[in-house]
């Protein structure tokens, strides 16, 4: 019974590591429950959750569903087992008891999500042409803009209007492994360590249509993926500063804290760990940024939320005191991962302008 039992132990932490880190899933995944739909006060609606981390989190978010997407707001009571948001509105389809995605709040692009007009170019990397958006505005300065682990563009869009009100252009690229971007050689994710070249090509992109600075913004795996190319990129000399929202500093601190919450034994994740590394020819050591913080030359951004239960805000906060001379930590209370704009959007928005301010573009009126 105890060898039973340590196998799929083991098994648990190789799916964990291996598998679900760094192989691609092509089908969208719903992995949270409508219970029911409901009149709520005022005649709108509500949906009933089946409460979990992710749906009782504070703020705004997304609900996706096959055939469509609507807009929920704040949690208005909470059971043991269940949450009540309001509907504040629905894209497409009419939501029903069911299974949904529940995350970003906009779909489609920046013309139909906010009315902002946008192109529709492709970068050239190594892995092939890759589409991205460029969304104008009034200044010099331009930002690449980079989604996280599992993500598309449309994952970017609430943010297009606060880029746009700071006035800066913006490239949204897709890149290697995405629905809609050319594979990877292996078809596997490699953390940051390859996919820094797609990012690459996108702040090419800025520089040819005469950008005077870049900032690089990424999220989780796209913070990862940033701090990669600011280190490595050919054009690193034109990038004036990075933005980082819950941003993976150190994967193995991401997987052990989230081996620890599925109650895997530590030994067991870090070996599955060992055999990602040789799968993907990747030393977690170099993508470990408390570890290479002496190679950061420009300032830095970080805003993490104290509920974030995928990537802990401790190595943001480590981060933070390794390099004190250009990084700079918001923790916003309450909010979960990549859920600091959803509980906060005012006070996001007031503190990416006091940095830009301060540190990347002081002469912006």
């Amino acid at each position: 019974m105890l060898v039973a039992t340590t196998s799929a132990t083991f098994a648990a932490a190789r799916l964990l590591v291996s598998r679900q880190l760094v192989e691609v899933r092509r089908r969208p995944r719903y992995p949270h429950r409508v219970v029911s739909v409901d009149p709520g006060p005022a005649g709108g609606t509500t949906v009933t959750l089946v409460r979990d981390v992710a749906t009782e989190r504070a703020g705004t978010y997304g609900l996706a569903w096959r055939g469509g997407h609507a807009v929920v707001g704040e949690v208005t009571e909470r059971t043991r087992h269940r949450v009540v948001r309001p509907v504040v509105r629905v894209d497409s389809g009419e939501i029903v008891p069911g299974r949904v995605a529940f995350d970003h709040v906009d779909v489609g692009d920046p013309r139909a999500a906010f009315g902002l007009e946008f192109e529709e170019i492709s970068l050239e990397s190594d892995v092939g042409l890759l589409p991205a958006w460029v969304v104008p505005a009034r200044g010099a300065d331009w930002v690449v803009v980079v989604h996280g682990y599992g993500g598309r563009r449309p994952s970017a869009l609430s943010f297009l209007p606060m880029l746009r009100r700071l006035e800066l252009n913006a490239v949204v690229p897709a890149y290697r492994n995405d629905p809609d971007a050319p594979p990877s050689p292996d078809g596997l994710y490699h953390l940051g360590a390859t996919e820094w070249r797609d990012v690459d090509a996108a702040i090419a992109a800025c520089l040819e249509r005469g950008a005077a600075r870049v900032v690089l913004y990424g999220w989780s795996m796209g913070g990862a993926i940033v701090l990669q190319a600011a280190a490595a990129s050919p054009h690193r000399d034109a990038i004036s500063c990075l933005l980082l929202d819950a941003p993976v500093v150190d994967w193995r601190a991401v997987l052990l804290h989230i081996g620890r919450r599925r109650h895997l034994p530590d030994a067991l994740v870090r070996s599955a760990m060992r055999r990602t590394e040789r799968r993907i020819g990747v030393d977690f050591d170099d993508l470990d940024w408390v570890r290479r913080s002496g190679e950061i030359t420009v300032p830095v951004l970080v805003v993490h939320g104290d509920g974030d239960q995928t990537v802990p805000v401790a190595r943001s906060s480590d981060l933070a005191r390794a390099r004190p001379d250009l990084v700079r930590l918001r923790i916003v209370a309450g909010a979960g991962h990549v859920g600091s704009w959803n509980v906060d959007p005012s006070g996001y928005e007031g503190a990416v302008r006091s940095f830009l301010d301060e540190v990347a573009v002081p002469e912006r009126s």
